[in-house]
């Protein structure tokens, strides 16, 4: 009898090469343009983008079966290489990146391609959730998440998300489609609101089969565009497939940290290094249509900087109010190993008083570990002694338990304490004003996010009471 099979085998089992080019094929962007076109399209993005090398960008045309052209990717999490496939749709041409976990080419389908270019896009990711808790060591395994974004000529479209949220939470945006059966989005359980099935079949309506070997290069084709490095910079960790996967895609191996194999194999950090063509980086230029906000933004990205110990970048995004989010930020990694943090801010933060954007700005900066190793989770995230505190103080207000998650609350309030050891600033009334006087939630994800755990009144609160929990009697920290 042969063994019993987990949800996340049997998942995978449903995705494309049965998962074992995860984490490559856990995310694949789908451009609309033919496969020569779109590597030219995505060439002119990488020359202005941030991902900036000195040996310039190249661009490779190979031929062999699916299998073959992933190999090309490899190593994997060095640098950023992307393979451009041909698809049995001849308007539409697949995209994956040599990535070690999540990719990150969705900023590209998004804002550049879609908004600047006027070219559809769509994102599909499917991850199984195998995660793994283990008692003496680091868990393994990854969240998993199931995902379908759309983006026509005249942009947003359609998005379907399912994410672990410790539970599952599942929502969608944009105008459903005649195909879709939303009575199924309303299904007590969130597994039940956007299984695989019904990706595949949204899918497929669109044009695209892409858990299916047979729908990739139907004539063998692909393009590799890629940042070029000569050996000696090319510093990164480099990683083999099976060094990638060990302990997240493949959880029966503990998780490999430090390549050997991987580095030993590619000790250049290229599987590919003569590219047929070379076009050289032509400076960083911003990838976004005028909106009335855009004098905001630099203003908003000046305030970035007075925190940052890394590059910062401001950019406006109307889709976070929906969301329940007035600023968003993420920190990247380019090919040369420099670091930077980019910020997206709604048109609410954009439009609101200084104070409040300061604030904003010094949050959205000091959650990250800093050039100089600072790092709030490391210097502020309470202990134990101090979580009992915070809960007491939390009781006394009639806000415990906390409608968002512990992880959450915690550190927000270490985030607050990192602000206040660094700088100046401090939660006032005038910011707790403003956050009382926004219009309700006009969506069930902004409602959602929407909690009193985390708003600046308690957070004022604990401010003003922060010698009962930072002090030396239950924090022995330095």
């Amino acid at each position: 009898m042969p063994p019993r099979q987990s949800p996340a085998q049997k998942l995978a089992a449903k995705l494309l090469l049965g998962g074992e080019w995860a984490p490559v094929t856990n995310k694949i962007g789908f451009v609309k343009r033919p496969v020569d076109q779109a590597a030219v399209e995505w060439r002119k993005w990488v020359q202005r983008s941030n991902f900036q090398t000195r040996d310039g960008i190249g661009v490779t045309e190979h031929q062999g079966t699916l299998t073959e052209l992933l190999s090309k990717l490899l190593p994997l999490g060095y640098g950023t290489r992307w393979l451009l496939l041909e698809t049995a749709n001849p308007e539409w041409t697949a995209v994956v990146e040599n990535t070690t976990g999540d990719a990150h080419f969705q900023y590209v389908l998004r804002h550049h391609l879609s908004e600047v270019r006027k070219i559809p896009t769509i994102e599909v990711q499917d991850e199984p959730k195998n995660m793994k808790r283990l008692p003496d060591e680091m868990a393994r395994g990854r969240w998993g998440g199931r995902n379908l974004t759309v983006y026509d000529e005249a942009g947003f479209r359609r998005s379907l998300s399912l994410y672990h949220s410790e539970p599952w939470k599942f929502h969608h945006g944009g105008e459903p489609y005649d195909f879709e059966d939303v009575e199924q989005y309303s299904a007590p359980r969130a597994l039940d609101c956007f299984p695989h099935e019904t990706l595949v079949h949204i899918c497929r309506n669109l044009g695209l089969d892409p858990f299916e070997e047979d729908f990739y290069v139907p004539n063998g084709r692909a393009f590799i565009v890629e940042l070029l490095h000569d050996g000696k910079r090319s510093g990164g960790k480099k990683y083999t497939l099976a060094e990638a996967r060990a302990g997240h895609d493949d959880i029966s191996v503990p998780a490999v940290d430090d390549p050997v194999i991987g580095n030993a194999l590619y000790p250049s950090g290229s599987g590919n290094p003569n590219p047929d063509a070379i076009f050289p980086s032509t400076g960083f230029e911003s990838y976004a249509r005028p909106t009335p906000w855009d004098r905001a933004v630099k203003e908003f990205e000046e305030c970035l900087k007075r925190y940052s110990s890394y590059p910062v970048r401001a950019s406006f995004s109307d889709g976070l109010e929906d969301l329940g989010i007035i600023a968003l930020p993420s920190l990247s990694s380019g090919g040369t190993g420099s670091t930077d943090i980019s910020v997206m801010a709604s048109a609410t933060l954009l439009e609101s008083p200084l104070a409040i954007r300061e604030y904003t700005a010094a949050f959205m900066i000091l959650q990250w570990r800093q050039a100089d190793d600072s790092s709030a989770f490391r210097s502020f995230y309470p202990n134990r002694k101090q979580m009992a505190v915070i809960r007491r103080i939390y009781k006394e207000q009639g806000l415990y338990p906390f409608d968002a998650g512990s992880n959450e609350v915690y550190f927000n309030l270490a985030v607050d304490k990192m602000i206040r050891s660094v700088t100046e600033l401090r939660l006032t009334k005038e910011l707790v004003d403003w956050e009382a006087s926004q219009p309700a939630p006009s969506t069930a994800e902004a409602a959602a996010r929407a909690n009193r755990s985390c708003a600046w009144d308690i957070r004022m609160h604990i401010q003003e009471r922060e010698d009962e929990i930072w002090n030396p009697e239950l924090d022995d920290r330095a």
